[in-house]
């Protein structure tokens, strides 16, 4: 334990002060395919995706526009409902007018 850390204490510095020193581009970068079309699981996710959206969409605007109209229905039933006034409902008796 002690020699590991005498060891260390003495390669530390030198081995940090070289890590700095390395050029950090020296491995070539492999492009990557950021784009649909660069293979071809690319394309067949593209489409997937563009599928369920074109669906997603159309479900919506259906829905939406089926809602819109049973809303109005609705609207239009509860107005032609007959009103009846409102009257309030009268006091509670008290216990102590009674006892009297």
């Amino acid at each position: 334990m002690f020699s590991c850390r005498a060891a260390w204490q003495r390669c530390g510095p030198l081995a940090r002060r070289a890590a700095y020193r390395l050029p950090r581009d020296v491995v070539q970068r492999r492009p990557m395919s950021s784009l649909p079309g660069g293979s071809g699981d690319n394309i067949v996710y593209t489409l997937l995706c563009g599928g369920v959206f074109v669906a997603s969409v159309s479900y919506v605007y259906s829905t939406l526009s089926t809602d819109t109209s049973r809303y109005n229905d609705r609207i239009e039933e509860l107005e032609a409902r007959p009103k009846t006034e409102w009257v309030p409902k009268p006091p509670p008796k008290s216990g102590d007018e009674e006892q009297v």
